[in-house]
C-alpha cells in the first residue's frame, strides 16, 4: 500500500494549487512539500517534523489528518514486510548458491553423520559387564596356577592291614615313616597317602594287606 503522499498530490492538483502557492500560505518549505508527496520521509530532520507537517498539508487541503497518518503507518508496516521478504529471499538464495557450490561436501558431511550414529547405536546395543570392586582387587591368576588348578588330582591311596600273628611291620607313605612297631594278632592298621606305600614286613605269612580294598598277594615279595 502506498504512503499519503500521492493523495495529497493528487488533492493538491484538484484543486489547481501550484506549489509556490502552498508553501506561500501554510510557510511549508517547498522540499518537505515535495518530501511529503513523495513519501520522503528522510527529506525532514526528524520523524516528528514529517507527522506534523503532514497533519498541516492534510488540512490544508480539507483532508483527514488522522487518515492520512494512518496511511503512513500502514505503508510503514509494508515496507517492513517488504524488507523482512526480500531479506528472507536473499537468505535463501545464498543458501541455495551454497548448496549448489557445496553440495558433494555436504552430502559427504551427511554420511558421515549418518556412519557416526549407527556406530552410536551399535556400541549402546552391546551389552556390558559390570565390574565390582572385589573382582577388581582380585589378584591375576597365572598360567602356570590355571594349568595346576586343571590338572586331575591324584586319587588318594587306601593302605589297611590285618596281623594274622604278632608281626613287626615298618610302613613308608609321602616319604613319611606312618607306623613300625609289633602289630599285636587281630589288630589293624589303615593309612591313606597320595603316593605309593613302601611296606616292610618281618612274617608275611602273618599278615593280611589291602590295597585300595583289594587283597595283595605278598607271598610272592611287596
Amino acid at each position: 500500500m502506498n504512503g499519503p503522499g500521492k493523495v495529497l498530490q493528487q488533492a493538491r492538483k484538484k484543486k489547481r494549487y501550484s506549489i509556490d502557492r502552498v508553501h506561500k500560505t501554510t510557510k511549508i518549505k517547498k522540499e518537505f512539500i515535495e518530501g511529503l508527496e513523495n513519501d520522503n520521509v528522510s527529506a525532514f530532520p526528524a520523524e516528528l517534523y514529517y507527522k506534523n507537517f503532514l497533519k498541516t498539508y492534510a488540512q490544508f487541503l480539507s483532508l483527514d489528518p488522522v487518515e492520512m497518518l494512518n496511511l503512513y503507518e500502514q505503508s510503514k508496516l509494508d515496507q517492513q514486510e517488504d524488507l523482512f521478504k526480500q531479506t528472507n529471499n536473499n537468505i535463501e538464495n545464498k543458501f541455495v548458491e551454497f548448496y549448489k557450490k557445496n553440495k558433494q561436501t555436504i552430502v559427504y558431511i551427511g554420511y558421515g553423520l549418518i556412519v557416526v550414529l549407527v556406530i552410536c547405536i551399535i556400541v549402546m546395543l552391546i551389552p556390558t559387564k559390570k565390574i565390582s570392586n572385589q573382582e577388581l582387587q582380585k589378584p591375576a591368576v597365572t598360567k602356570q596356577e590355571q594349568k595346576k588348578a586343571q590338572e586331575p588330582k591324584p586319587a588318594e591311596q587306601k593302605l589297611y592291614v590285618k596281623a594274622i600273628e604278632d608281626t613287626w611291620i615298618k610302613v613308608i607313605g609321602d616319604d613319611k615313616k606312618l607306623f613300625e612297631n609289633i602289630l599285636a594278632k587281630d589288630k589293624t592298621f589303615e593309612a591313606t597317602t597320595k603316593q605309593e606305600f613302601n611296606i616292610k614286613i618281618g612274617n608275611i605269612d602273618g599278615m593280611e594287606v589291602y590295597f585300595n580294598d583289594k587283597r595283595v598277594d605278598i607271598s610272592k615279595g611287596a
